[in-house]
């Protein structure tokens, strides 16, 4: 099959059925039709003064703006660029200069920060479903679904072009853009649509925030196969078996630190989520425990757990437990298996060369990405060997001769919180910004919740809870350490160096005694 546009996938759900359910946005239901028109009416504003927009910020999550933003963004030959509602208006404003946004799409949650966004990256055009929702003197336009017949879809378009920019977090104490072409996210559907026997009458779960990119998976394996897309809010979220029961879930896609938080709350009894046809994990380990508690709540359902980084598209390998089939593995977490026809893998051994068994996981194929929004980031990060070009995943992993690739950890400081890629060193780095002079050291360490964040702090007299909040002006929630605890000095091991061992030890502790 020839390379597509992404928004190509979406216009099959619509020729296979125009008026069945594509999104379902809490009590409202728009049909493949309905989507489609008013993501034209969008994309027509976005170019009404004759000008192209190169990448659309999306000022929205989760609701009717957000995923017609997204679309409409395709059609009008743009990149869209996701914004985080909970991260700080000045990490956003940051973002969006990075990425050069020049239009932005905004919903009721992200109007507090539309004008500092769009005054910072120069935006041109704002366009909101409610334009009182947005505060006063941002010139905002309101699309009227009869602007779909003007609409005429730009020329030149090719899958080569910039699909989205999603940011992860960056050990330069700066997120990173990750450009993801159209090429990459058809090679991805095309390897992953075939594992999935779904169609017009499926529902996917959508838990994601749009800056993830596990989000795109839900968007447009749903849209590319003619099923709906179901939103859900955090809460909802943690009522799993609720919503299969009432929104007529098929497929459930979570990581498993939400499936961990369900259980805590009791609420993934056995059974209780009988309607499923797949529980679809990523994004972080999937541990066997976790994973049987799934198969017992949704005895029906093929269970897979699925690996990738961003910059691979979505996911790049995949394991499938079969419904009805014993998870017969002794390791601790799910094994993340075979790569994604198209995709190969090698392994790294300590010194760079080529490992058989185990080694830092290196991947290539046409889901890899080109490179960083910004070339600093791609220092290290790419590998050649017999003149092809391989994505260091920085993951360690080995292969079995029977489940394919098991994930043996990091070998950076990178950590995985609630499934978002996590720099501990960014987070150092916004520590000693909030606090000058500051000497911090940050731990993901794991409590009953799953992996958190911790950070000791040393010297300059800090005020822990004035710390706290000046941290939340500069990093996403899911960034922030859930403990911040003050150090009169920062103890040192025999070599002179931070003694991050003991410091670790003492956390441990300490985590152990909260109630």
């Amino acid at each position: 099959m020839t390379e597509r546009l992404l928004d190509e996938w979406f216009l099959d759900g619509l020729a296979r059925d125009p008026g069945g359910p594509a999104l379902r946005v809490h009590a409202v239901t728009l049909s493949y039709a309905e989507v489609d028109r008013r993501a034209r009416a969008w994309a027509a504003a976005l170019t009404e003064d004759g000008r192209a927009p190169r990448r659309v910020g999306l000022l929205a999550n989760k609701s009717l703006e957000a995923y017609i933003g997204l679309l409409a963004a395709l059609y009008a030959g743009a990149a869209a660029v996701p914004l985080g509602l909970e991260a700080p208006a000045e990490r956003n404003a940051e973002i969006a200069r990075a990425a050069g946004v020049d239009c932005l799409v905004v919903d009721a949650g992200g109007a507090a920060q539309a004008a500092r966004v769009a005054e910072s990256a120069g935006v041109r055009v704002v366009l909101a479903a409610d334009a009182a929702a947005v505060p006063a003197g941002v010139p905002v336009r309101v699309p009227g679904d009869d602007e779909a017949d003007s609409f005429r879809p730009p020329s030149g378009r090719t899958p080569q072009d910039v699909a989205y920019v999603l940011f992860t977090s960056g050990s330069t104490g700066r997120p990173k853009g990750v450009p993801v072409a159209h090429r990459n996210v058809s090679a991805f559907l095309r390897a992953s649509l075939p594992r999935y026997d779904v169609g017009p009458g499926d529902r996917f779960s959508q838990v994601y925030d749009l800056t993830f990119d596990l989000a795109m998976f839900d968007i447009f394996m749903a849209w590319g196969s003619g099923a709906c897309v179901c939103a859900l809010t955090r809460l909802q979220a943690l009522d799993p078996a609720r919503y299969v029961r009432s929104y007529g879930l098929t497929l459930w896609h979570a990581t498993p630190s939400l499936v961990n938080a369900v259980r805590a709350r009791g609420a993934l009894a056995p059974g209780s989520l009988a309607g499923l046809r797949y529980a679809v994990f990523c994004g972080e380990p999937l541990p066997v425990e976790t994973a049987r508690a799934m198969r017992a709540a949704a005895p029906d359902a093929a269970l897979d757990n699925i690996y990738g980084p961003t910059e691979l598209t979505i996911a790049c390998t995949a394991y499938r437990w079969p419904a009805g089939v014993p998870l017969d593995w002794e390791g601790e977490t799910v094994p993340i298996g075979y790569p994604n026809d198209g995709m190969d893998f090698l392994m790294l051994g300590p010194d760079a060369e080529p490992d058989q068994r185990t080694g830092e996981l290196c991947v290539t194929g046409p889901q890899m990405f080109r490179g960083y929004l910004d070339p600093v980031n791609d220092a290290g990060r790419f590998h050649q060997v017999d003149g092809r070009t391989w994505y260091r995943t920085g993951d360690r992993v080995r292969l079995d001769d029977k489940a394919g690739l098991v994930h043996l950890g990091r070998d950076d400081s990178q950590v995985k919180i609630q499934g978002y890629r996590v720099e501990l060193a960014e987070v150092e780095h916004a520590l000693r910004e909030a606090a000058p002079g500051c000497d911090p050291l940050v731990f993901a360490l794991d409590d009953e919740t799953g992996k958190v964040l911790v950070a000791y702090v040393a010297g300059g007299g800090v005020d822990m809870p004035v710390l706290a909040a000046r941290l939340a002006d500069r990093l996403p929630p899911y960034m922030l350490p859930r403990h911040l605890w003050p150090l009169d000095e920062m103890p040192l091991n025999r070599n002179g160096k931070a003694d991050r061992v003991a410091l670790r030890e003492r956390a441990l502790r300490r985590l152990g005694a909260q109630p």
